[in-house]
């Protein structure tokens, strides 16, 4: 009699500790982290970083499990115990090296978005182009070669100073390799051979203000360069268009005072009078 219930106690006692342990669970759970592991992505820049702070939350759930159930799988009757662990070790296995993986993408995830800014630019497609230059200069804004590409597609849609702009991160915050610098300094050399040409085309065209607009981009471009880089060719350009937006306005008011129209021909007098004297000022 004792025997017996000595055999029952001890059978209670397993069932207890059993029911402690998620023992019928186990199967799915695998199956669970399988399934998540398997939906992570480390090719795609957008959600690199997302889907590794994902796995992040995986390999926690894992850790638990290997400290509070692994160590007591043998009281779940039910499971084949090396069989559990086996599977439990692949799903580990396949969760490090994710880890690996996606640890080393995050580092580099401007990267990724600017060789899709390279991609983009082989099909043509300058708007998705720039979308990627901007997600890498998100992560870095630094990037030296995101930069330059940027740099690059803003003088060919004619936004002069904010090319300038990102050159002059190039010189002062960007850390250049060998490469990179003899790239920036190629560009620069075309950039301000190209501000010269186009501010010198507007000037003959008689587009005094779009001349006046490139010529003090470039102003700005020689003033961030050392000394001696650029001719005084580029302030000659900055006198004549601002010769010729003041001339531009005096024809204007000319032309009212020949309709009778003397209101406006009183504002673009006045005009020309203060673009004459700010600009006195500037030169002094």
């Amino acid at each position: 009699m004792k025997r017996l219930c000595a055999i029952i106690g001890l059978c209670c006692c397993l069932i207890g500790l059993d029911a402690q342990i998620p023992c019928d669970s186990i199967g799915s759970q695998f199956r669970q982290w399988n399934a998540r592991l398997d939906k992570l992505n480390t090719e795609d820049p957008e959600i690199i970083t997302l889907h590794y702070y994902f796995l992040q939350d995986i390999r926690k759930e894992m850790d638990r499990f290997r400290s509070t159930t692994l160590p007591h799988l043998v009281k779940c009757l039910q499971t084949d115990y090396y069989l559990t662990r086996s599977q439990f070790n692949r799903i580990a296995y396949k969760s490090d090296r994710l880890n690996e993986i996606l640890s080393e993408r995050k580092k580099v995830v401007d990267h990724l978005f600017y060789l899709r800014a390279q991609e983009e630019m082989a099909f043509s497609d300058t708007s998705a182009a720039l979308y990627n230059l901007d997600r890498a200069l998100q992560f870095n804004k630094y990037n030296p070669d995101a930069l330059l590409l940027k740099a690059q597609l803003r003088l060919r849609q004619s936004r002069y100073k904010e090319s300038v702009d990102l050159i002059h991160l190039l010189y002062t915050k960007s850390e250049l390799n060998d490469e990179q610098e003899k790239a920036v300094s190629d560009f620069s050399l075309q950039l301000y051979d190209k501000l010269y040409s186009i501010g010198n085309a507007y000037i003959q065209s008689g587009r005094s203000a779009d001349a006046l607009e490139v010529f003090l981009a470039l102003e700005q471009f020689c003033s961030n360069m050392p000394s001696g880089y650029c001719n005084d060719d580029y302030y000659h350009g900055i006198l004549l268009s601002r010769e010729g937006v003041y001339e531009s306005y005096l024809a204007i008011a000319r032309e009212a005072e020949r309709r009778h129209n003397m209101e406006m021909a009183r504002k673009f007098y006045q005009y020309a009078d203060e673009y004459r004297k700010n600009n006195q000022r500037k030169e002094e």
